[in-house]
C-alpha cells in the first residue's frame, strides 16, 4: 500500500512540474476590454485583450485568468495600446492567459 501511495505521489508531482514546463512566458500587445460589459462573454468583470497576429491579420480575444488593473484599463470601455506579460496555459481545453503585468504603451 505504501508504495502505490508513494508511486501515485510521485506520478502527481510529474505532471504538475509538466504542467508547468508547459506555461510559456510571453508578451500581447492589444486592446483591453471587459469580458462581461463589452464583450458579454463572461459572468463576471474579466479582463480580456483583443490581440492581432502580425502575420495573418486574424484578431482574437484572449480571456485572462487574473484581473490586473482591472477597473483602470478594462472595464472602462476598450483601452487601446496595452501591453500584458504573463504565461498562456490552458483550463477545461481553452487557452487562458495568466498575467504578471499590464501597462499601457506611452
Amino acid at each position: 500500500m505504501k508504495k502505490l501511495l508513494l508511486l501515485a505521489a510521485t506520478f502527481v508531482l510529474s505532471v504538475g512540474l509538466y504542467a508547468a514546463d508547459e506555461a510559456k512566458e510571453v508578451t500581447l500587445n492589444g486592446t483591453g476590454m471587459c469580458g462581461k460589459c463589452e464583450l458579454g462573454k463572461t459572468e463576471k468583470c474579466t479582463n480580456a485583450l483583443e490581440v492581432t497576429n502580425k502575420k495573418t491579420g486574424k484578431t482574437r480575444v484572449i480571456m485572462f485568468a487574473n484581473n490586473l488593473e482591472h477597473g483602470a484599463l478594462f472595464c472602462k470601455g476598450k483601452t487601446e495600446g496595452l501591453v500584458a506579460k504573463g504565461t498562456m496555459g490552458k483550463v477545461d481545453g481553452k487557452n487562458v492567459f495568466t498575467a504578471t503585468s499590464v501597462e499601457k504603451k506611452g
